[in-house]
Formats: structure tokens, sequence, C-alpha cells
């Protein structure tokens, strides 16, 4: 079975168990304060700027709203956190994993260790897509209410667009995009060199992915000057956010902190098993008022 615009099916499965947006591409740089839109036909992030950038900071200081907001400022940095486990495994529906226990007993440069394997099950009823994340790491938009109000001054540059909230970056990825057969296989990842933090005598190591799929399509990167980043978090402010003018009462306070703004949903309409956009029917639209019990006429 062919999928039409495989990275949008893979986008929008990822997308409605989690949230958060797969980077088709992994090695693009995406950055916390990106903004944008959505590329309908294949679900990537089309970027056009960044509100940490020097051209941002330019076009803020001709802002109408005159704010002294520095961001050289520590505190308005995105924050950063390594993950607690070492790995993030992001799976759709008819997708099983199993973690397969690795040996970290020798951990020495030159020698090839196993960082991480994984037994997988697709059952082959629709696709289904998994990403392996090996050493994830974090970065958010602070919750600062300079942030807020630098936001707020620009609404002729970012009212209407997508705001990068979060990231997840991490040393390796694994992506698999199913088809519709069933299969099961492993994944490993093999290091060169030390992947646990308790030996540090050779500096870090370098990856490989091994896989035994036969179907689907896989995308995988491991190379240790890399800096992969496959999943991130879109948010745009509620509406009214851009409603009220400086200066009123009630306006910044909390004048929606970014923890209430409103998860990006995917821009298309639900997407058949090929990958097609499947027709809203709008009854109302065809005329159609038998449809509707609310006392249309039939």
């Amino acid at each position: 079975m062919k999928i039409k615009y495989e990275s949008r099916k893979y986008i929008d499965l990822i997308q409605r168990v989690t949230s958060k947006w797969a980077n088709w591409d992994p090695p693009r740089k995406i950055a916390v304060g990106d903004y944008g839109t959505i590329i309908n036909e294949t679900g990537e992030f089309d970027w056009e700027g960044n509100i940490y950038s020097p051209h941002f900071q330019e076009q803020l200081q001709s802002s109408k709203y005159k704010f002294d907001i520095n961001l050289a400022d520590p505190a308005l940095h995105p924050i950063e956190q390594e993950a607690s486990d070492d790995h993030l495994i992001v799976k759709s529906w008819s997708v099983t994993t199993k973690e397969v226990k690795a040996s970290t007993e020798v951990t020495v440069p030159d020698v090839v260790n196993v960082a991480l394997k994984l037994d997988l099950q697709f059952d082959g009823n629709k696709p289904a897509a998994l990403l392996v994340m090996y050493k994830p790491r974090y970065s958010s938009l602070p919750s600062d209410e300079r942030i807020i109000k630098l936001i707020k001054s620009m609404p002729d540059i970012l009212k209407g667009k997508y705001i990068v909230t979060e990231v997840i970056s991490c040393a390796a990825y694994m992506m698999h995009l199913s088809d519709q057969q069933a299969e099961k296989f492993s994944v490993t990842l093999k290091a060169v060199g030390p992947v646990t933090p308790a030996t540090n005598a050779g500096g870090a190591a370098s990856f490989t992915w091994s896989s035994e799929a036969a179907y689907g399509l896989s995308r995988q990167g491991s190379d240790p000057a890399a800096k992969y980043m496959p999943l991130y978090r879109l948010k745009q402010p509620r509406p009214k956010f851009w409603e009220w003018p400086f200066g009123h009462r009630g306006d910044e306070n909390p004048n929606d902190p970014i923890d209430r703004w409103v998860d990006v949903d995917p821009t298309w309409n639900p997407l058949s098993d090929e990958g097609e956009e499947q027709e809203i029917y709008d009854a109302e639209m065809h005329g159609d008022f038998g449809a509707f019990n609310d006392g249309y006429p039939e």
C-alpha cells in the first residue's frame, strides 16, 4: 500500500497520541521561540522567524508598544532539562514495544556496546508510527511575564502564527511508519565507547542503528556530531489574548500564560489509511436538514 504524503501521515499519527509534532527531518533545526505555520500537504513546519533572533529584536524596537525587554537576560532563555530516562518511545495505536535489557557491564572505548534494544510488533490492521529517541533533552519557553508582553506586543507578526514552545532533542533517533502489514522485528542501537555516565574513559560514544524491518518506511540518525530534533510542541494563544489593548485593567494578569495556550491541532481533515484527506460531510451546506433533529424541516 502506497501512502500519500508519508510525512503527513506519520506526523498525524504521532500528534494524535502526544499533542506534539514530529519533525520529519530531525537534523533540520527547530528551536524554541520559532514561529510559523504548518504546510498542509506535508505536515511540516513552515518556519518564518524566531523571537530570539536579532531581526525580531529590531522589529520589536519599532513596535508601538515600548517595552525594555532584554532577551539576553538568562531568565528569559529557553529552559534546558535532561530527561530522567535515557530513552523516550512514542508510538501510535497498533504498535507494541518491549525493551530488551542490554548489559552495560562492559562500557569501554573502542568496544561495541548495546545501548538500547527493542522488540516491536505492528498488528497490520492500519498504518502505525513509532519514534525512538536516545538521550532525550527538553528545551522549553520560560513562563515569564516579559515573554508574554513581548509576544503580545507584536500582533502584526505573530497573530495567527504557531509558536514552538518546547523541543525534544536527542543523540540518536529512529522513526518508523508501517504499512498494513503485520510484522515483528527488533531494532538495536549500538555504541562504540561509553554509554553510561559512570564510565567516562574516552569521551562520547558513536552510535549505529540496526533494524530487521522488512516493510514500511524507516529513518534513523546517529551522528555524534549532530543534534537531532525529532519532536516539538506547537501552541498559540487563545483569540482573546490579542483583544485587550495594553493598559486595560485585567490585561496582563493572568493574560493567558503559556501553559494556558492552545495546542495546535492538525490543519487537515482526518486522514484515511492511505493518507488522503477525508471529506467531512456538511449536512447544512448540502441542504440535508433531515440530518438534524433540532426542528429543521425534513
